[in-house]
């Protein structure tokens, strides 16, 4: 659980280009619920795929992050762009505020998450918010009004008991980040792994390039979300989840699959950092 978000919503564009009447009506569901929602001005002037140039975002970023007119931070969308622009956060001194996300935003999640920023919450945005099912709006209603939020059930893969703080999220992202300064470290912790429209011999890659970076070290658990559209070949005598298994089981650590976070209709929010639980199936 986190504070009630009572205070001005800074909605910011650091990723890609984005369509105007989906923002619009994200934002008119967020007012309904009494979300006091406010875009920064120019959004959306397209570089190429992104929502505006490197500079603009990365000073629109850094204004709702910074501003003591806001009292939190929401992301129109995920996609790319992100990464392009983190070091320019290097030395910014951030104050605590909440700021949701998934998808591009794992990038920032994982640069911010060690400097204590937050809580940051791995959650639906805007541009797709109305896609979601009942359950994950209202799941992310009641997080971010401070009110408890129901465990997630999947599917156990591998028996056991996990404790421990909450990271990740999208998979390619994090497998970008290795070798970088915002590699994430996620030892001790119970890591969510998810993503979308993939191959899976894309997926087998970033599942190795984090395996040989470190980045299972020492990891708690396992909590795999939705891997949407990224199906194996027809005909393949093997399936996505195999090539997942490949990697992950050999870490001897409860893992925990078909959760309801990811780019799909159903998207549970999460607080990373937030001390949670693999047990039967579930995460709570």
């Amino acid at each position: 659980m986190i504070n009630p978000i009572l205070g001005p919503i800074a909605v910011i564009a650091p990723s890609s280009a984005f369509d105007p009447d989906k923002l619009a009506v994200g934002l008119a569901m967020a007012r309904e619920q009494g979300l006091d929602v406010q875009p920064l001005p120019n959004l959306l002037d397209p570089v190429r795929t992104l929502a505006h140039s490197d500079a603009h975002r990365a000073a629109q970023l850094i204004e709702a992050l910074t501003s003591d007119r806001y009292g939190a931070v929401w992301m129109v969308r995920g996609g790319y762009g992100l990464t392009r622009i983190l070091d320019r956060l290097d030395g910014v001194s951030l104050p605590p505020r909440p700021i949701l996300g998934f998808s591009d935003v794992t990038a920032l999640f994982a640069a911010l998450h060690p400097r204590g920023v937050g809580p940051l919450i791995h959650a639906p945005m805007p541009h797709s918010l109305a896609s979601n099912d009942a359950e994950s709006q209202a799941h992310l209603w009641d997080l971010v009004a401070g009110r408890p939020t129901a465990p997630m059930s999947g599917t156990e893969w591998v028996a056991g008991e996990a404790d421990g703080p909450l990271v990740g999220g999208n998979l390619t992202m994090l497998a970008t980040l290795c070798g970088t300064p915002w590699q994430l470290d996620a030892s001790g912790s119970i890591l969510v792994l998810e993503d979308v429209g993939e191959y899976p011999y894309r997926l087998d890659r970033a599942l190795q390039q984090i395996s040989s970076a470190g980045g299972f070290d020492g990891v708690a658990g396992i909590a795999l979300g939705e891997f949407s559209n990224c199906w194996a070949p027809e005909g393949a005598d093997w399936t996505l989840d195999d090539v997942l298994l490949d990697h992950l089981g050999p870490l001897g650590v409860p893992i925990v699959a078909d959760l309801p976070i990811g780019h799909g209709t159903r998207n549970l929010a999460f607080v990373w950092g937030e001390t949670a639980r693999l047990h039967q199936g579930t995460l709570r």
